[in-house]
């Protein structure tokens, strides 16, 4: 059962990468852009293709990773342990709902993100699938070319997001935000600003309550927003990714390490590092420190 299921997964990810890559390689790219922007300049040429997925988020498949400390604190009720090692993988994709709303600027999209951990190799508890985290989000975004600092402003965005991870009882975890994102760009270099404002819920009455905050200290753990930084030399992309809560008397955050390298024509192979609070939902108020090794199906560059 463990293995079809993985033989699957990997197949339908293959699939899409497949769906994706044959139109990108065929869109134009405009001369002198950076690689961000010729990101974009695929996506718009590509978005009427109603055959085409549109990445929004890297789509990756991490078939071993490894947790020095696995948070085993929202699992005391199951008979075992969870194990230092899990698969790890995510899909994400958007949709175009409308295009030039604002005089041949402004697209608007649905995205959809969806960030799975597995324990494939805990046979002691069956394996299951330990969190699962669900991202909607609608995005109105738009081009731009101010030039600040050497760096072109090349696309910019405003978001609003729900992520959850369907789990009830004390188990449960949803948060709501606004988002904006911006970007700055130049050759081979890009880097992305993602602050955010989380939307309040009223308290819960009692801890089973299923109306209410399920998390309502997450912003002390995940911050106020987010830093991206990426660079692309030779088929090999380097990538950041930092947030902290800004908080001098509990300071925490995360970091994230990426490094994707060719392995064929159309496949990258990816290393990620994570260490930090709110890898997932289930661990925003618990420090976790992940290696993974796997494919990269679609990247940021």
């Amino acid at each position: 059962m463990r293995t079809s299921f993985l033989s699957t997964l990997i197949l339908l990810m293959l699939l899409a990468q497949s769906a994706v890559a044959e139109d990108v390689e065929e869109a134009p790219a405009k001369p002198g852009h950076s690689s961000l922007e010729k990101r974009f300049d695929y996506e718009r040429s590509v978005s009427d293709n109603p055959f085409v997925i549109i990445p929004h988020k890297p789509n990756y498949l991490l078939p071993y990773t490894y947790n020095s400390h696995p948070n085993n604190e929202p699992f005391t009720d199951t008979a075992g342990k969870l194990d230092n090692s899990e698969v790890k993988f995510q899909f994400s994709f958007k949709l175009p709902l409308a295009r030039d709303i604002f005089h041949n600027n402004g697209e608007l999209y649905f995205a959809y993100t969806n960030l799975s951990f597995w324990q494939a190799y805990n046979d002691d508890l069956s394996s299951p699938f330990r969190e699962t985290n669900h991202e909607p989000e609608l995005i109105l975004a738009g081009r731009n070319d101010w030039n600040i600092f050497g760096l072109t402003n090349a696309h910019n965005a405003l978001g609003i997001v729900h992520q959850s991870n369907g789990q009830s009882g004390l188990k449960s975890r949803s948060w709501n935000r606004v988002y904006a994102l911006i970007t700055l760009a130049r050759g081979s270099f890009a880097m992305a600003l993602k602050p955010w404002w989380r939307i309040p819920e009223d308290d819960k009455k009692s801890p089973n309550d299923t109306d209410g905050d399920d998390n309502p200290d997450i912003h002390r753990y995940m911050g106020y927003g987010e830093l991206y930084l990426f660079y692309k030399a030779h088929q090999h992309t380097f990538g950041v990714m930092v947030r902290n809560n800004l908080h001098s008397d509990e300071n925490r955050g995360a970091v994230q390490l990426d490094w994707t390298f060719p392995l064929t024509d159309k496949f990258k192979g990816y290393i990620q590092y994570f260490n930090g609070y709110g890898e997932s939902l289930i661990d925003y108020n618990a420090s976790s420190n992940r290696i993974g090794i796997g494919i990269v199906l679609t990247d940021w560059l």
